[in-house]
Parts: C-alpha cells; structure tokens; sequence
C-alpha cells in the first residue's frame, strides 16, 4: 500500500492529463485522471469533478460500477485511490469507473453549520448528487447500477449522513475516519426512525478509523450500538478500528475494497472454466449488475492448462475468453501458445501478430512471435 502512495505522490503531475498530440514530446507516461465539471443548479455553481476510467473502457462494452469520492482536489489521495482501483482490477476486485467531487471550499462545506447544526448545506449536496451527478455520469458513461460513496474524515461525516438520508442512492458506503461527533444524537435519531428502518433493499456502511483519534472510538461505538439495535436485516454493518494508523488510515481504502468484494477471486475454487462462469454469474446476481471473469482469471486458468498439457481445454479457455474479450491482447498471446504447443506455427503467429495490432508496444507478444518466427 506505500508503494502504491509513493507512486501516486511521483505521478501528481500527470495525474490530469490534458488532449494531447501523438508528436507531443510532453506527453505524460501515466496519466491517472482527467478534469471535468458540471453546472449545478441545486447548488448554483460549476462543481469540478475528476474522472478516472478503467485502463481498457474505451475498448471494451462492458459496464462498470462507479466508485464516488468526495473531496477529489486532495490530488495525492485521489491519485491513490486511481492506482489502487487499477492495480486490485486486475483480478482481486471488478474494474470501477473512479468519480471525484471537487471540493475547494474543503470538505467542511459537507458539515452542518452555525450553533444550531443546520444542515442544508449537506442536504443540498444530497440533492446535487442524486438529480445532477448520477444522472450525469449515467449518461456520460457506461456505468453499471452499482455505487458506493466514499468519504474520509468531514466527507466521511457526510457518507454516514447520506445513508441515513438516502440509503437507497447508494448500494455501498464507505466512510474514514468520519466526523460523526458534530451531531451524534441527530444521526442516532435518524438510525432509530428514518428511512433506514425499514430499508428492504441490500445495503452497507463500512467505517473505518484509528484507535488515536481522541474520542471518536467512542462515538462510533455508540453509534454501532445504536445500529445494531435498530438496523434492518438487508442492511450490512462493519467497523474496523485499527491500531496506530492515524487520521483517515492509508490502508483504508484497500480494505474497503476487499470487503466490499470478499470472494471475488477465489482462486483455489476456480480450477475449470465451468466453475470459473458459475462463479461470475453468481456475483452478478448478488450485485445487480453482470461481472464478467476477469481477462487474469481467465488467462492464468488456460495458461494453467497449457503447463498440464491439457491443450484442448486450453483452447477452449481462450476462445471463450475471445469472445468475451475480442480485445484482449493477453488471451491473443495465450491462445497464440497453445497454437505453438500444438505445432500450428503460423496460427501461432497470427495470435501473436493479433495482439501486436491491438497494442503495438506490448513486449509480451513481441517475444513469443520472436520464438515462433526462428
């Protein structure tokens, strides 16, 4: 997980790429997001938002579900959760479509104000997100319907708010460190009698937060006794106190992900490509969406097969796997093997070539065609 920070504070940079030429000697190597904005008129401004879309969107048809964050202009930890998201899609979690709410005003603004805790401020952002950004993203891009908000230390505040407002906006949500001290006997309130009673639907809140953060433990301890009482049984419910991590925990966001995908990849039960469909479709019944095996399952399981010698179930791996993924360059290169073990060279060569159409660059596929080609 340091890695994975240190990496993402060198790419701070080019975390924004800008449209550039292909002759742009500038071009950045790694880019990590992209700016945006849309005009409110629930909050009467232009909000910026920050987007980061799954390394192969643009060339696949597939639908993603969308990750939102609140407080995106914290570039660093934008950044973090871009590579995070990247780097577990491959194959510990579904790739995600990544949404940053901007908010330079700082992420205070999502609080309740004045002495008398007024919360229109937060109500209205509520309001913004459920009738102008969904709606928006659902439009702008091929997302799944499958959300979770995250949210960390005010933001975090406003995550646990938002469920107890609207858990339906939502499937899962995910707070860090949250601010709940500002007004804990309205959100113990709100568990007790609003919309989360009688929630009939599947839905979760996972918070997360250190043991050295002053009084918080026993606020959230009290609200998870207040939860518990009162909490309907579609509605999940995890609390991870963890031991000199700070404010807002570095490994926060991994864990949630983990979580919020427990069984997604377990490898062991994954040993034949009828296990491997079952099991996919079993995860798409549970989160309303289709999840597809990913491209890594899928390769490891035939390449798996081609160490056993078991040509033909490979074969047959990877032409499932092409018509799942037609631009796949990896199973390009894997079916490409398994024509090479078979003594098919110039299949063999077709494969590697395929791949090498899709992404020129790709040093896998040069190698393997350099073997076939001698």
């Amino acid at each position: 997980m340091m890695i994975l920070f240190v990496a993402s504070l060198m790419a701070l940079n080019t975390v924004f790429a800008q449209e550039m030429t292909e002759s742009d000697p500038d071009e950045p190597a790694v880019a990590l997001g992209k700016m945006s904005s849309l005009q409110s008129k629930v909050l009467n401004k232009t909000v910026p938002l920050s987007i980061h879309l799954p390394e192969n969107y643009d060339n696949s048809k597939k639908t993603y579900p969308v990750l939102y964050m609140l407080g995106s202009d914290y570039r660093a930890r934008f950044a973090m959760l871009a590579s995070t998201l990247d780097y577990m899609g491959e194959g510990q979690i579904p790739e995600m479509i990544l949404i940053g709410i901007d908010l330079p005003e700082g992420n205070s603004i999502l609080l309740p104000t004045g002495e008398n805790q007024d919360t229109t401020i937060p109500d209205n952002y509520i309001d913004f997100i459920e009738t102008e950004l969904i709606p928006h993203v659902d439009a702008k891009y091929r997302a799944a319907p499958f959300r979770a908000l995250y949210g960390a230390s005010n933001s975090g505040f406003f995550t646990v708010y938002t469920l107890l407002n609207k858990p339906l906006l939502f499937n899962s949500y995910l707070a860090s460190s949250p601010s709940i001290m500002r007004i804990p006997t309205e959100l113990q309130q709100k568990v007790k009698a609003g919309p989360l009673r009688t929630l009939a639907e599947n839905r979760s809140l996972h918070i997360i937060y250190s043991d050295e953060e002053g009084e918080l433990p026993n606020f959230v301890s009290e609200f998870s006794r207040v939860v518990a009482d009162h909490k309907p049984e579609s509605f999940t419910y995890k609390v991870d106190e963890l031991v000199n991590q700070g404010h807002v925990p570095a490994i926060d966001f991994t864990m949630f992900l983990l979580a919020l995908y427990p069984d997604f990849n377990p490898i062991e039960n994954l040993d034949s490509l009828d296990k491997v469909i079952q099991h996919f479709e079993m995860l798409s019944k549970r989160y309303g969406y289709e999840i597809l095996p990913p491209v890594s399952v899928l390769m490891d399981l035939g390449f798996d097969n081609i160490i056993s010698k078991d040509l033909d179930v490979a074969e047959e791996i990877y032409q499932y796997s092409l018509e799942v993924y037609p631009e796949g360059k990896l199973l390009y290169v894997g079916m490409g093997v398994v024509r090479r073990n078979q003594g098919q060279l110039e299949n063999a060569k077709l494969m590697f070539e395929k791949a090498l159409e899709i992404d020129p660059d790709f040093s896998l596929a040069k190698r393997w065609l350099k073997r076939v080609e001698k």
